[in-house]
């Protein structure tokens, strides 16, 4: 088997679910648990997840794997890298105004590009449109009802480092998405503060969000 293969599959999958044991993660991949664990200690090894120990009412306590920052970040590109090694660098010489002029320049383009291709569409539609643009610029989005709302789940974000510095970014990206969608959006889940995953909840406008 391809040691590549399971590798993105571990990470997804912890992207998705926070934390797992090692029984969860040998079912998901298929196999059995030593087989699973000999795949955690290499993503160990080169250090994208980490373990903890768990203690259980009954029996032996279990090791909990979660994704470290480095593991967060594994699906950048580097073009996405080299784009927040420069912010980061205007930043340390000064420049930190031009970053948020950037940000700013950079949803406003988006907004654009979004709401052309969202025209005459109704909110499921433009839902599933923006899920699609997203996983286009490297976000790898999912989008499924939740209650009278649309979940939108980012496992990725290229501009991780940045939006580490400049929270406003994240906030932008939140004020980008109720703008093109002409929805309330709300923001529950970011990985900048350490979720493995940034979420959204989107309604029609004037309705409280029930999950």
């Amino acid at each position: 088997m391809n040691d590549q293969l399971p590798r993105e599959e571990i990470i997804i999958f912890l992207k998705r679910n926070n934390r797992a044991n090692l029984k969860a993660i040998a079912d998901h991949l298929g196999m059995t648990k030593m087989g699973a664990y000999k795949h955690m200690v290499k993503l160990e090894d080169e250090g994208l997840v980490s373990r903890k120990v768990t203690k259980k009412p009954i029996g032996r306590p279990e090791y909990v794997f979660e994704l470290t920052d480095k593991g967060k970040q594994f699906f950048q590109n580097s073009d996405s890298l080299i784009l927040n090694e420069l912010l980061n660098f205007l930043e340390r010489e000064g420049y930190g105004n031009i970053v948020i002029k950037f940000l700013q320049e950079r949803i406003r383009h988006l907004t654009k590009e979004y709401m052309e291709k969202m025209k005459n569409k109704e909110l499921e539609e433009r839902v599933e449109v923006l899920r699609e643009l997203r996983c286009r610029d490297g976000y790898m989005a999912e989008v499924k009802r939740v209650g009278n709302s649309f979940e939108l789940i980012e496992l990725n974000c290229p501009i991780y480092k940045v939006a580490s510095v400049y929270g406003e970014a994240c906030q932008l990206e939140r004020n980008l998405f109720a703008k093109v969608l002409d929805a309330e959006v709300q923001s529950t889940h970011r990985q900048v503060i350490g979720s493995p995953m940034c979420r959204f909840l989107v309604s029609k406008k004037g309705e409280a969000i029930i999950e």
